[in-house]
């Protein structure tokens, strides 16, 4: 009884120390920033204090910011995701000290710059970021797809209710072995744990808890490959599991195919073992104890070999899960479908041609490679590419990011470091992009893709609550006539607002662009059909590795060495010792035919010559037809675009270019090509 009593107490001190957390965040997140900014202020520096984290507002919370400015005025501007000017003002400064609220006609992300005025001159520039989500009760959402990724070190009470405010059903977290186990069969569990397990319900959120990592007690903390060792990883889970009953879905480790999780491993088949004995020792001691607990396996990076997956599965490794995952990083969103096929295919070939639920439970796009705003366009095309080819639940990969490096890992979040120059947590683009489509499909069951001028239209159709759902963009921007049932139907646009547009003559029309837009309602035969837009502007753009239209077959490509450049200035694609067989294809999406200037760029660094093979050949193709194959030297001709020439090119994807080696052993390097319309 008196380990009862104490267990009690525990638990309504863990649940007070919660509750108390949460008032604090409602009643005054600012208190303690603005306590700090409230000292002198230095001339020059201009302090934004947030009034809520991360300036992330609901559409009906008051938009206010207090800045801390030694200057007699401030003068602001508040510009959207199109870079479109929407509000400024000017404001008085009294004892450093201004507060102002914003109210933009829309939902969205926005960007802030304070210019800091003394004596009719400018004394500094800041710039921040925030974002306005509509209004979402996720405690009402009993099924949804979607997950946001967090970090052990990260700060729950600030994360989890902006992973709310983004409007995510599932949070992926580790809660790690040696984190609890730090004496044998002693297992402990600390405040941080406890506190982040106990703020998912209150947001409406549930865990999705990966069981890893190595624990120095087993194994010389390298893989736990000993009988004793992944009886252990077993217990913990058990433990993990008897302590937290709110959890109901478990991944068993993580990304067992590459080094940094497959630590003493190099071979395939010790990777192999390895990873099927824990997780048949797993289920077998967890499955008895906790069965309505799924229990996912796999969990494979993006190095997961067939071999490796094969190999694995051979040996009946589905006995031993509930569902399977894996995680993939492939830069052109649409081209998810490859990975989920081969995936399938390979299940399908160890189990009687069926397959189990797939989680894909990492992917995401990072601003080190790809920008904010194409960040932002990829990630909703990502999701529903996943969700139209089978998968279950999608992970994102990364709520925050891991640091203030301008680097590749660091910069997946979709929400800025604690550190950030542009403030605290503040939203990246892609935060509101997720916000808007949780907000539309959460609930919503795929039906089919829809054949709308297929290469250059991409149109999905959902179901939610009785209503279609239509999901719609255009890579390279076109139009599309629709024909609603009704006189009118609902838009909403890449930011989650809400536009109706009432048809004339039965018929609606839109231009599409690479950001997804939901079409709500009901539409009548022939539904959707595009049109052909005028060139009224100049027409040009570009297909590289991360842009779309770009695959890779024979021959392994990488990315080259962070000093080699591509014509953003960032890292490009090489094959270090190309065969004859290694290629690369750019493929077009045509909406205006007309004759296309076509450019290559070929990567380089400035101050180093790098290593490039003197006879690529560029291959174009008009129409699927070879009309001309042009030999380039890429190491003369580097870090410069080459132009290979004008092309009459009809509407359609039967249009693309071939990269190949005519000799083989020399580095064979892919970065972008530009088509220009020049008529």
């Amino acid at each position: 009884m008196k380990n009862i009593n104490l267990l009690l107490v525990r638990c309504l001190c863990v649940s007070l120390v919660v509750a108390v957390q949460l008032c604090l965040l409602n009643l005054g997140f600012a208190y303690g920033q603005q306590q700090s900014a409230a000292k002198e202020v230095k001339p020059g520096q201009i302090n934004i204090v947030q009034t809520v984290p991360g300036n992330i507002f609901y559409a009906h919370d008051p938009k206010q910011f207090s800045i801390q400015v030694a200057a007699d005025s401030i003068e602001w501007a508040c510009y959207d995701y199109w870079n479109n000017k929407v509000l400024s003002g000017k404001n008085a400064v009294v004892a450093n000290t201004v507060a102002f609220s914003i109210e933009p006609k829309g939902l969205g992300w926005f960007k802030l710059l304070i210019d800091a005025k003394k004596n009719g001159l400018s004394t500094g520039l800041k710039e921040t970021s925030f974002a306005i989500v509509s209004n979402f009760d996720l405690s009402k959402v009993s099924e949804s797809a979607f997950m946001g990724q967090t970090h052990s070190w990260q700060s729950a009470e600030i994360l989890l209710p902006i992973a709310k405010k983004m409007g995510v059903k599932y949070v992926r977290d580790a809660i790690r072995w040696d984190a609890i186990e730090k004496q044998k069969g002693v297992y402990k569990f600390g405040d941080k744990q406890d506190q982040f397990i106990s703020l998912l319900a209150p947001n409406g959120m549930k865990p999705y808890i990966v069981c890893a990592l190595y624990n120095p007690l087993y194994d010389n903390g390298l893989s736990p490959v000993t009988e004793p060792a992944q009886l252990a990883f077993a217990n913990y889970v058990k433990q993990l599991l008897g302590r937290y009953p709110a959890i109901a879905d478990i991944e068993i480790w993580n990304e067992p195919d590459i080094p940094t999780f497959s630590k003493g491993l190099t071979t395939t088949d010790e990777k192999t073992n390895f990873y099927f004995n824990l997780l048949k020792t797993s289920y077998e001691q967890v499955h008895p104890s906790f069965p309505k607990v799924k229990v996912i396996g796999m969990v494979l990076g993006d190095v997961g070999t067939d071999q490796l997956v094969n190999k694995i599965l051979q040996k009946g490794a589905l006995k031993f899960m509930d569902e399977y995952s894996f995680h993939s990083y492939r830069p052109v969103p649409e081209l998810i479908a490859l990975d989920i096929d081969r995936h399938k295919a390979i299940m399908r070939s160890h189990n009687g041609d069926k397959v189990i639920p797939i989680n894909l439970s990492e992917t995401g796009f990072t601003s080190f490679t790809f920008t904010e705003k194409e960040q932002a366009s990829a990630l909703p095309r990502r999701i529903v590419s996943a969700l139209s080819n089978g998968i279950q639940r999608i992970g994102i990969y990364n709520l925050q990011n891991k640091s203030t490096l301008f680097d590749r890992e660091g910069a997946y979040g979709l929400i800025r470091h604690q550190n950030d120059t542009l403030g605290a947590y503040t939203p990246k683009p892609g935060f509101a992009t997720y916000a808007a489509l949780t907000r539309e499909l959460s609930g919503a069951k795929f039906v089919e893709e829809e054949a709308v001028s297929p290469g250059l239209i991409h149109a999905y159709k959902f179901k939610k609550g009785g209503q279609d759902v239509r999901v719609m963009y255009a890579l390279s921007g076109t139009g599309v006539h629709l024909y609603p049932k009704e006189a009118a139907i609902d838009v909403v646009d890449v930011m989650g607002n809400l536009k109706t547009y009432k048809a004339v003559n039965g018929v609606v029309s839109l231009i599409l662009d690479e950001n997804a837009i939901y079409i709500k309602g009901q539409l009548k035969s022939p539904y959707a059909k595009e049109y052909v837009l005028n060139a009224s502007s100049p027409v040009q753009f570009k297909y590289g590795f991360y842009a779309g239209g770009y695959t890779e077959s024979a021959g392994k490509w990488f990315p080259a060495i962070e000093e080699v450049k591509g014509q953003d200035g960032k890292r490009t694609r090489v094959v270090a010792k190309a065969d004859l067989e290694a290629k690369v294809t750019w493929k077009s999406a045509i909406a205006i035919p007309g004759d296309y200037q076509l450019s290559v760029y070929l990567p380089s660094n400035a101050a180093l010559k790098v290593n490039a093979t003197r006879n690529a050949l560029y291959t174009v193709y008009v129409g699927g037809k070879n009309v001309k194959t042009i030999q380039v030297d890429q190491f003369a001709n580097q870090g410069k675009w080459f132009d290979l020439g004008t092309y009459q090119l009809s509407r359609g994807t039967n249009n693309y270019v071939e990269l190949t080696a005519e000799q083989a052993g020399q580095p064979l390097r892919a970065d972008v090509i530009s088509y220009k319309l020049i008529n």
